[in-house]
């Protein structure tokens, strides 16, 4: 009689919420475990933490009022069950910044509709895409750490790229043996997770969980850039 032996699970758990990834350091320091998790795991460990800690507002249940411990991870006083998701996400690789300008219960069809329709309005005479001009790109609200160093407290994406590089330039901060490792100073180390050191390549990853949500246009008013800060800003986009 032939014996059917059961098939293995392949490692990383799958895809989906339960795909293993990549966390941030805050995350992983919080929750006490290793740099890589299941958001429905994380998801899980949070609400331990929560009811444990009776952090639910008594007169909202879905409201969680959150405690200096989880403030200092995710950068505000509060947050519901329903936006949770998207903090959580911002310290999962790919990282997303958090938008609560979007709907999360939008379909993937409307969605896909709304990319289609936004890649036919960029494009010109000649089938090029339009770039985006300067400010018009959506701000964020940046955490305390990252307001010390680039010295605002909303930004868009590019214009956060560009300020830490005129930092970086600044205060010399550039290995001089290889320009591409940054030699993180006291503030710098904040914002990137306690490192002494990081490329021009890593930095994305810690720069995102500092941009905690993205707030209406209205709210940030665009500065045009010196000649020497443009320079910095614009050699080092792709951070």
């Amino acid at each position: 009689e032939e014996v059917h032996k059961p098939k293995k699970k392949k490692a990383g758990g799958g895809g989906g919420l339960s795909a293993v990834k990549e966390i941030s350091d805050e995350l992983a320091r919080f929750l006490k475990s290793g740099k890589r998790m299941a958001r429905t795991a994380i998801v899980k460990s949070l609400w331990v933490y929560i009811k444990e800690n009776d952090l639910q507002n008594p007169e909202d249940k879905r409201e969680i009022l959150l405690d200096d411990g989880m403030k200092a991870v995710f950068g505000v006083d509060s947050f519901t069950m329903f936006s949770m998701n998207k903090y959580i996400g911002a310290h999962v690789e790919p990282y997303k910044p958090v938008d609560l300008t979007t709907s999360s219960t939008t379909t993937k069809k409307r969605k896909a509709a709304a990319a289609a329709k936004s890649s036919d309005s960029t494009k010109d005479k000649g089938g090029g895409a339009k770039k985006k001009a300067p400010g018009t790109q959506a701000p964020y609200r940046l955490s305390d750490k990252l307001q010390a160093v680039v010295g605002k407290s909303i930004l868009p994406r590019p214009q956060v790229t560009q300020a830490l590089w005129a930092y970086i330039r600044e205060h010399d901060l550039q290995n001089p043996e290889d320009k591409r490792e940054i030699l993180c100073d006291k503030l710098l180390s904040r914002v990137m997770g306690g490192q002494s050191r990081v490329t021009m390549f890593s930095m994305n990853k810690y720069i995102t969980p500092h941009m905690l949500e993205k707030v209406d246009k209205s709210k940030y008013r665009h500065e045009e850039i010196t000649k020497g800060e443009e320079d910095s800003g614009s050699e080092e986009e792709s951070c």
